[in-house]
């Protein structure tokens, strides 16, 4: 009795081991087109999948002066994709107003920044997990940029829409451009507008959203 016990105790642990190490050695996913996208380890292309719209959150360490700037950014972004793909949520509550991986989607403006990176107007951080994204934080370089947000950029300042149109790029997964006049270009020239998105833009988000 005891040894067809423990005979069937035994398969049941070889079933289960079977089991795991059937899950563990899944099937890898077949490489993806990067249509402009950051790319994991296997070649998928790094989004949210169906997790939209995203919502972001304005701290307060940003001027109300540009929230309007923002929003027109967000807008421009759901109008080409054709429906709501992120959303502002109005401004952040309970942050601190330093970036941290916290389970929000925030937009700081920074008066620090580090020394050796000067040239950058902003900075997205995202984090992801396998293929999908799960936080996306913005920081805004208030330390060497003035920005603008009037119906025309101002010299010797960055356009705030045009910026954050960019930056809402990298937010929804998408890496840099050569392509000319793509929103995603990796430099915003002072008093430059580039508020709408490309062909190449819009045909790239749409590899995934």
């Amino acid at each position: 009795m005891f040894r067809k016990r423990m005979a069937r105790f035994l398969a049941l642990i070889s079933l289960i081991a079977a089991t795991v190490a059937l899950q563990a050695c899944g099937a890898k996913k077949s490489p993806e087109e990067s249509c402009n996208f950051v790319q994991n380890g296997e070649q998928q292309r790094v989004s949210w999948g169906a997790q939209v719209p995203v919502i972001l959150y304005v701290d307060r360490s940003v001027p109300s002066v540009f929230y309007d700037s923002i929003s027109r950014a967000v807008t421009e972004w759901n109008h080409r994709v054709g429906r709501e793909v992120m959303k502002i949520g109005g401004w952040a509550v309970n942050t601190t107003g330093v970036p941290a991986q916290d389970g929000q989607n925030v937009i700081y403006m920074m008066s620090e920044w580090e020394a050796d990176k000067s040239n950058e107007q902003a900075r997205t951080t995202v984090y992801w997990a396998g293929d999908r994204i799960y936080e996306a934080d913005i920081r805004i370089d208030d330390r060497n940029f003035d920005f603008s947000w009037g119906v025309d950029p101002e010299i010797d300042k960055v356009d705030m829409q045009s910026l954050m149109l960019h930056e809402f790029g990298h937010v929804m997964g998408l890496s840099h451009s050569v392509t000319p006049q793509s929103v995603m270009a990796r430099s915003l020239p002072n008093a430059t507008k580039r508020r709408e998105l490309s062909v190449a833009d819009q045909n790239s988000i749409r590899c995934e959203y």
